[in-house]
């Protein structure tokens, strides 16, 4: 079936729920950052402490996989139903643990279903969302982590002071029943659009494997090749997600051993991203500039290499850190201009059949390159300190600014081959038109005129 696209009053209301979700998730994310030793200490888990994080990634990938062929096989709703279901059900175990592994399991669960709503979630927009429309939810979407990216580990510490550990996972389920209740239109639009309507896929598997089973071995065949189009966008969001990770983790490490600064004041210097995230994402909502995709992928990719490169002067001790840190506001605009527009990309260059496959293929690369990133990065700098000291954090943070300039490289490949154009008199109208949809204004949700213009 089409996409089942709401009216404007029902697109600005599930574009509320969406958003107030998405923050809860980011909040929920960073608060147990923060309180994540104080939870390992109560429950004697030091030594499982890792393993809290490892756990929910680890079952996240999983959960992007099953999610992909789930999506189109039934449609978004029933996956995103069940991965809210499984990530709800996550907190309140982890909250009420009474024991680390009894922890590690909830957080097991959480991952799951936090790996399957996110695939569901981006087909739900397509489903719901007119495609003129996508980038400035997406665009939402990132600006939901600003307010929890600045004051979430300070409300978290206050929450784990003041009232417990266990409210930093207990108060989630219970703040997302309005966001959930706003979504309601969505899931019912979802569940009626049902799985997309099949489209031509190239050759792939015998027919009793499925359309899926060709749909994943089409995309994956288009990674590994490093195909233009779907293959490379792919293929940039595993480099970018490698470079910024592969910093990210540096950071905290820096400041504090080699600068001295106590954890607070190293996870105040930390939040400074969120900030250029959330410009980067105003100004790709509103495609400022008249950019082309490629276009904001080179921009991102330039300014996260230059802003990964920057934060190398941490590591010079007569550098003033406000100078120092300054550089990470440009790591974080370069995210928020590439993101969307990546998201944007996959939703355009997939057939409607293989949309949650292909937004599954691109979560779970995201997710397989981070974690060979922080594998990588650690080993790296402990070999590397022993024999030169804090330059070995220059030496990776090198190495991370040329990974963003890989994907600035491969910014073009993410454009298929051209096809026979059409008239110029239809190009050009066709061209006008996707503009002034692009630049629509960010204004809050109430505010924004009428969404399917």
């Amino acid at each position: 079936m089409s996409a089942a696209h709401l009216g404007p009053r029902a697109q600005r209301t599930v574009l509320a729920g969406m958003v107030a979700y998405v923050a809860l998730g980011a909040f929920e994310a960073l608060a147990v950052a923060t309180a994540m030793p104080t939870v390992a200490a109560e429950l004697d888990g030091l030594r499982l402490y890792t393993l809290a994080f490892a756990a929910g990634s680890a079952a996240g990938v999983v959960g992007m996989l099953v999610a992909g062929r789930w999506t189109d096989r039934r449609g978004p709703t029933p996956p995103l139903l069940a991965g809210i279901s499984l990530f709800l059900a996550g907190l309140l175990v982890a909250g009420l643990a009474p024991s680390m592994p009894v922890l590690l399991a909830g957080r097991t669960v959480q991952g799951a279903g936090s790996g399957i709503e996110g695939v569901a979630i981006f087909v739900l927009v397509a489903r719901v969302f007119p495609e003129e429309r996508r980038a400035k939810v997406f665009a939402w979407f990132a600006a939901a982590w600003v307010v929890p990216g600045v004051v979430g580990p300070l409300l978290a510490g206050a929450v784990t002071q003041y009232l417990g550990w266990r409210w930093v996972f207990l108060a989630v389920p219970v703040l997302a029943v309005p966001a959930l209740l706003a979504l309601r239109p969505a899931l019912a639009a979802g569940r009626r659009s049902g799985p997309a309507a099949p489209s031509p896929l190239p050759a792939g598997p015998p027919a009793a494997e499925g359309r899926e089973a060709a749909a994943w071995r089409d995309v994956v065949g288009q990674v590994l090749r490093g195909a233009r189009g779907l293959g490379s966008v792919v293929l940039v969001r595993a480099l970018v997600a490698a470079a910024f990770v592969g910093a990210q983790v540096l950071l905290p490490l820096a400041l504090t051993r080699e600068r001295g600064l106590a954890p607070a004041f190293a996870g105040a210097v930390l939040t400074l991203h969120v900030l250029g995230w959330s410009a980067g994402s105003w100004a790709r909502g509103r495609g400022l500039g008249g950019m082309s995709h490629a276009g904001f992928l080179r921009l991102g990719g330039a300014s996260l290499a230059v802003g990964t490169a920057g934060v190398a002067l941490l590591v010079l001790p007569g550098v003033p850190l406000v100078a120092a840190a300054a550089p990470w506001v440009l790591s974080g605009l370069g995210m928020g201009l590439m993101f969307p527009t990546l998201n944007l990309l996959v939703l355009e260059l997939a057939p409607p059949a293989a949309q949650g496959v292909s937004m599954s293929v691109l979560q779970v690369a995201d997710a397989a390159a981070s974690a060979l990133a922080l594998t990588g990065t650690g080993a790296l700098l402990w070999a590397l300190h022993d024999r030169v000291g804090a330059t070995a954090y220059a030496v990776c943070l090198a190495l991370a600014a040329a990974l963003a300039l890989a994907a600035t490289a491969l910014a073009g490949r993410t454009r298929p081959t051209p096809s026979p154009a059409p008239s110029r008199a239809s190009s050009r109208a066709s061209t006008a038109a996707q503009e002034e949809a692009v630049t629509n204004s960010l204004a809050p949700p109430s505010a924004v005129g009428d969404p399917a213009r």
